[in-house]
């Protein structure tokens, strides 16, 4: 049975700020467009990017593949990113990888709003 592609909430789409929530498993299957558009929604933007990691329930190399990618450039352009609450097993692989020393990791919204430095 083929799993159905991650899903991306737009939270917030502003002059200031891009927050977006990622669902579902981040793996093979489920990345199946996801990285064009995701790359729309967050390098493409230039904004400081929060990632609500919350409801994925897997996270692959091809999903690391993607978030580190955007967050290189958005630093390209000066805008940063963060990843919010991501589940127990997402968050072990991601520290794991030191993923965590490139992408700062917060547990609730107004930490990943002070990493970001946006008084949103």
């Amino acid at each position: 049975m083929r799993e159905p592609p991650v899903e991306i909430v737009q939270i917030r789409l502003d002059l200031e700020i891009t927050h977006l929530a990622l669902r579902g498993k981040l793996d093979a299957a489920g990345m199946q467009g996801t990285d064009i558009k995701f790359s729309g929604f967050t390098a493409a933007r230039r904004k400081p990017t929060l990632v609500d990691l919350s409801q994925v329930e897997f996270i692959a190399s091809l999903g690391v593949g993607m978030l580190i990618s955007c967050a290189k450039a958005l630093q390209l352009h000066g805008a940063k990113m963060v990843l919010l609450s991501p589940s127990d097993p997402v968050e072990k692989v991601l520290r794991t990888l030191g993923i965590d020393q490139v992408i700062p990791i917060a547990a609730t919204l107004d930490e990943g709003l002070r990493l970001l430095g946006s008084g949103a």
